[in-house]
């Protein structure tokens, strides 16, 4: 793997990462009753944004080993 190709992979898994943490902050913002008044979206939110930060970079590394073998 080149160096290139090994910062690329930093920035995504840091961008997945950071989208993941405002997706949950959203959904926080939204249960407290703040930004709209429909906190099951604010739950699907939280949800799905703990997932998108720790299956996603796991899944991702995992088929990048695939490829590098």
């Amino acid at each position: 793997m080149t160096e290139d190709e090994a910062r690329r992979r930093h920035f995504q898994l840091t961008g997945i990462r950071v989208i993941a943490v405002v997706m949950v902050l959203l959904g926080v913002t939204i249960v407290s009753g703040r930004l709209i008044d429909e906190p099951l979206i604010g739950y699907a939110l939280v949800v799905l944004g703990a997932a998108e930060f720790f299956a996603l970079p796991w899944f991702l590394t995992r088929q990048w080993k695939k490829l590098d073998s």
